[in-house]
């Protein structure tokens, strides 16, 4: 799955990010992660498909992913965004979406963000 090779790129950049790599997942949060003092980063695949059909055959393999970050403590939210995004841009990964939330009960501040890549086959 496309997720767990960004996870482990992002696992691998984890002290450039300020992040604990044991607080990097794929798909889902085990619950003991889901309220630590600690921030949190989910990657979840959206799609990977096959596209750009000529002849009846596809061309292209088009990946989507997004990742979840879920603020706490002192990690500086706009610095972890921007090497995230220059981390995944050179796996060719470009951001089409990003979007902050702030849950409501505890003010807690997270940020989703969705990238595509496309591959030619």
């Amino acid at each position: 799955m496309v997720s767990n090779v960004i996870l482990d790129i992002l696992k691998e950049n984890s002290d450039e990010l300020k992040i604990d790599s044991s607080n990097f997942f794929a798909q889902n949060i085990p619950q003991q992660y889901v309220d630590v003092e600690k921030t949190v980063v989910l990657v979840s695949e959206i799609h990977d498909i096959f596209t750009n059909r000529a002849s009846d055959i596809s061309t292209a393999k088009d990946q989507m992913i997004e990742i979840q970050i879920f603020y706490r403590g002192d990690t500086d939210d706009e610095n972890t965004q921007n090497k995230i995004n220059q981390i995944l841009e050179k796996q060719y990964f470009y951001q089409i979406d990003s979007y902050p939330d702030i849950d409501p009960v505890t003010g807690a501040f997270s940020r989703t963000m969705k990238y595509e890549h496309t591959e030619e086959i």
